[in-house]
């Protein structure tokens, strides 16, 4: 009977342990308590109509500075959409081929590219969008708690907010801090090595015909 007591009175502590144990990880963790804000936004390029068949001087020049928004931080589809007397209007039709001849031109995949017809009374403009990603870098230096009268010992308001804000200015393509690429195939884990190794005791580093010339590797 007693050592039945006290294996009640045993689980009744650990009961009582564990949920002294739950508690809020915002109060210890930065990455939660300054998140990177990862943004969805369209991207548009009003054109005007086709020049010789092409778009005009002007709007090439457009073109290309909206295609290094799209590669940097844009993602496909990359919509073209042509307004027409209606949808299959062959002038419409035909000025959305040349607009995608001219994207094809400059590098982006067919497959990548949308064509749209819509009817519309300003026949002959056109317009191209795209899904781009923004990072709204968080503002440091605000304090809401006094640093002095912590009873959690949790962090400060602005623990790990200075390390976050820089990760997400530095990042060329926001869209990697909320879907990052995958690993491309290929990548020599000898010529790594090599190449750290080199640099850690001050040499040159080398070119990447080097590695099979000048450094031999056993593997065991």
């Amino acid at each position: 009977m007693i050592n039945a007591l006290f294996r009640l009175a045993g689980a009744g502590l650990l009961v009582m342990a564990m949920t002294a144990c739950e508690t809020d990880l915002a109060n210890y963790d930065p990455h939660i308590t300054h998140p990177t804000t990862v943004q969805q936004k369209t991207a548009r390029l009003d054109l005007g109509p086709l020049y010789a068949g092409k778009p005009s001087p002007a709007d090439e020049q457009r073109i290309d500075e909206f295609l290094a928004a799209y590669h940097g931080q844009g993602a496909a589809p990359l919509d073209v959409t042509v307004s027409g007397r209606s949808a299959e209007d062959p002038a419409a039709r035909e000025q959305a081929l040349q607009l995608a001849n001219a994207l094809m031109a400059r590098g982006v995949p067919a497959e990548d590219i949308n064509l749209y017809v819509q009817e519309d009374q300003t026949a002959g403009t056109s317009h191209m969008a795209f899904p781009i990603y923004v990072v709204e870098a968080e503002e440091c230096g605000y304090w809401d708690n006094p640093m002095d009268s912590d009873y959690n010992n949790g962090v400060t308001d602005n623990f790990g907010c200075a390390v976050q804000r820089n990760t997400d200015l530095m990042a060329a393509n926001p869209r990697d801090l909320a879907y990052p690429q995958e690993m491309t195939p290929g990548r020599s884990g000898a010529r790594a090595y090599y190449v750290i190794d080199r640099y850690t005791r001050g040499e040159s580093l080398p070119s990447a015909n080097d590695l099979q010339q000048e450094y031999n590797f056993k593997i065991f």
